[in-house]
C-alpha cells in the first residue's frame, strides 16, 4: 500500500505579470510586433545603402496603419500625459516622413527620439504591472519610429537600439510571473520513497497561468519540464512576451565596442 504526502513549496521568483492558462501557444495578435520590431532594426543595422531604410520604413508604417486602434487603446491607458502625447504624435506623423520639409523633419526626429527616452523613463518609474505592460506594448513601436526617423536624418541608430534592449530587459524582470512548486510524494508500505511529482506553476499579474509536471521514480527522472519555458508562456499575452521574443534577435545587432 502506498501513502501520499502533499507538500506545497513556494519558489523564489518575482511577482507581476500575466499568465495564460492551458494552451502552449501565445495568443495571436493582429500585428506580430516582435517580427516587425526586429525587422526594422535588422534592416537599419544589417543593410547597406538606402535599401535598409526604405524596407524598415515600409515595415513600421504598414504595421502602424494596420493596427492604429490597438495602438491608440494602449496610448489612452498611459498615465503620463507627456508620454501619451509624444507617442500619439509619432504614430500619427510617421506615415508623412517622406513628404516632410526640412523644417518639420528635424523637429519630428527630435520628438520621436525624445519620446523613446521618455517611454523608457516611464517604464523605470512605474510600479504597477498593468502600467508597465501598457508602455511595454508601445515601446517597440516608439523605438522603431525613432530609429527610422534617425536613419532618415542620416544619424546612427546604435544608441537607440541599446536603449530599447535595456528597456526590454527591464520589462522581462518587471513583469516576471509568480511561480511555485507543488510536490506529491508516494511511499511504499515500508515507508520508502517511490515516486515524486513536482508541478511547477507560474501565474502572471493578470491571472493567466502555465504549468508542467516533472516525475521521478526511485530517484530517476521519468518526465522533465522546461521551467524557463513555463515562466515565459505564463506571460505570453503581455508585453513581456514581445520583449522575450525580440531580444534574441536585437542583442546580436548591437555593434561590438
Amino acid at each position: 500500500m502506498k501513502h501520499r504526502i502533499v507538500t506545497g513549496i513556494v519558489a523564489a521568483t518575482t511577482a507581476m505579470v500575466l499568465t495564460v492558462s492551458g494552451t502552449a501557444q501565445p495568443a495571436r495578435a493582429a500585428i506580430p510586433w516582435p517580427q516587425i520590431i526586429t525587422a526594422v532594426a535588422t534592416h537599419l543595422l544589417s543593410s547597406s545603402g538606402g535599401g535598409g531604410l526604405e524596407q524598415a520604413k515600409r515595415e513600421i508604417i504598414a504595421a502602424v496603419e494596420n493596427s492604429k486602434q490597438e495602438i491608440l487603446n494602449h496610448i489612452d491607458a498611459i498615465a503620463a500625459a507627456d508620454v501619451e502625447a509624444c507617442t500619439e504624435a509619432a504614430v500619427t506623423k510617421i506615415a508623412q516622413i517622406d513628404s516632410m520639409p526640412g523644417s518639420l523633419l528635424g523637429p519630428f526626429v527630435n520628438g520621436a527620439v525624445d519620446c523613446a527616452a521618455l517611454s523608457n523613463a516611464y517604464l523605470n518609474a512605474v510600479q504597477d504591472p498593468r502600467a508597465a505592460d501598457n508602455i511595454g506594448k508601445l515601446m517597440g513601436v516608439i523605438y522603431s519610429i525613432a530609429m527610422v526617423a534617425f536613419a532618415k536624418y542620416n544619424l546612427p541608430v546604435n544608441d537607440l537600439l541599446n536603449s530599447l534592449i535595456r528597456g526590454y530587459e527591464n520589462l522581462v524582470v518587471k513583469l516576471a510571473p509568480t511561480c511555485r512548486d507543488d510536490t506529491i510524494r508516494e511511499y511504499d508500505s515500508l515507508g520508502r520513497l517511490v515516486t515524486v511529482e513536482i508541478t511547477h506553476t507560474c501565474v502572471a499579474y493578470n491571472g493567466d497561468s502555465a504549468s508542467g509536471t516533472e516525475i521521478y521514480y526511485l530517484g530517476r527522472p521519468v518526465r522533465t519540464i522546461d521551467r524557463a519555458l513555463i515562466n515565459k508562456n505564463a506571460t505570453r499575452n503581455t508585453s513581456r512576451w514581445i520583449a522575450q521574443q525580440s531580444l534574441p534577435t536585437l542583442i546580436p545587432l548591437r555593434p561590438v565596442a
